[in-house]
């Protein structure tokens, strides 16, 4: 995969890495290399270290941009083929190159990282170096932020693979040699926007038994805006399809997994900085995506669910249309993610991407509903609805077990 590779001080080992995967970032690439070599020159100065770019054959001057910054830590460029672009493929260029630097803490940050702080090499890398396998991280968060993991991805990664991981799309992250080397054997699909290969790295770190650390970062995450985040409906539906697509390929794991399991937490005594930036719900957004998507995918939400869920879903649906505040419950949310889930598993490749875009307008009405709902409460409030409502996933696992194994063959 390994098209060019700029070393200019010929690094051949380091203790520990830092991949910065990249494509078109030119603009904001040259904040998180600044940081990086601030932290790693103030908390590892012993350690060999080095920071590499991997990058998509950018031709906007990322790589002139990487190398731009005055630094002391050794920086690498390597770069996939041109017309080669996804995380995908990068992650396969960083796992050879660590590999072949031994190293013994490997840490990937994004490119477009606004808000990072020196002190977040730390805390990747610090759980690592004392023995863990994959450091996850738990940024400072507003409680309406990041609505698609903590609706969809947190409860559904509690509830199929055992670990309790607030944030499981781990965008920044680090691990260790030992899965540098199962992660090397790993399939990976050259063309992933992301989502699967964060959340799949996650679920074979859990599924080869590796500890599994969440670091709290005592600051909030800040990125560059990308078009989807301003299209709600098409992020989700992107993350469920990776979703599915993962619970449909890790199904002989998942199904013996009867619990789960809190995570250790570096970091804990930190106290936080600066408050998350506020989040508001715009509920006429929810609510006119949920009508306008819901007149598309309404026939096809007659194929999945039930007559009486169908029901629930129509009384929904007139409450909207009589402008009515919507009152889509964590239970019929739950009902409709399994329902989808289950016929994902049994659809046809190509007619799987319209029901998660199908789930989409639901997922925008439990979204206003749970505005409404948590409106006056504290972020620590909010976040023990959310683990009540992630324990609801959990509970009704058993029967989403038994039906998925009706549908294996025989």
């Amino acid at each position: 995969m390994i098209n060019e590779v700029i070393n200019p001080q010929g690094v051949r080992r380091a203790d520990i890495a830092v991949f910065i995967p990249s494509f078109e970032e030119k603009e904001h690439i040259q904040i998180p290399v600044r940081k990086v070599d601030m932290g790693l020159r103030n908390f590892y100065p012993d350690q060999s270290s080095v920071l590499i770019n991997c990058d998509n054959a950018s031709a906007d001057g990322t790589r002139e941009a990487f190398f731009a910054p005055e630094v002391e830590v050794p920086r690498i460029y390597v770069s996939t083929p041109p017309a080669v672009v996804g995380k995908g493929a990068n992650l396969k260029n960083i796992f050879e190159l660590a590999a072949g630097l031994e190293a013994k803490a490997v840490l990937v940050l994004d490119a477009n990282l606004i808000s990072i702080k020196s002190t977040w090499i730390r805390s990747l890398a610090q759980p690592i170096l004392a023995g863990a396998d994959f450091t996850a991280p738990l940024y400072l968060r507003h409680k309406h932020d990041a609505p698609v993991t903590r609706m969809l991805v947190y409860p559904l990664t509690r509830a199929l693979f055992g670990r309790r991981v607030l944030q499981p799309i781990c965008v920044d992250h680090a691990f260790s040699a030992r899965l540098v080397e199962i992660y090397r054997q790993h399939d990976w699909r050259p063309d992933d926007a992301g989502y699967r290969s964060d959340m799949e790295m996650l679920y074979l770190a859990i599924a080869n038994q590796a500890p599994v650390w969440q670091s709290y970062m005592a600051h909030p995450r800040v990125s560059r805006l990308s078009r989807l985040d301003y299209d709600l409906a098409r992020a989700f539906t992107l993350v469920a399809g990776a979703l599915f697509d993962l619970m449909t390929e890790t199904w002989d794991f998942w199904r013996r997994i009867r619990r789960s399991r809190p995570t250790a937490l570096y970091g804990a005594d930190e106290s936080p900085v600066n408050p998350p930036p506020l989040v508001e719900i715009d509920q006429d957004y929810m609510i006119d995506g949920f009508i306008e998507l819901g007149r598309k995918y309404r026939p096809l939400w007659r194929d999945i669910f039930p007559a009486a869920l169908m029901a629930e879903v129509d009384r929904e649906t007139a409450l909207a249309a009589s402008g009515h505040p919507l009152s889509l419950s964590n239970l019929l949310w739950r009902q409709l993610v399994f329902e989808t889930a289950l016929a994902y598993r049994r659809a046809p490749a190509q007619d799987r991407p319209d029901l998660t875009a199908a789930l989409s307008p639901l997922f925008l009405a439990r979204l206003s509903t749970s505005g409404q709902e948590s409106l006056n409460l504290s972020s620590r409030q909010y976040y023990s609805v959310m683990e009540t409502e992630a324990v609801s996933f959990e509970t009704a696992k058993p029967e989403l077990v038994e039906r998925w194994g009706e549908m294996e063959p025989t």
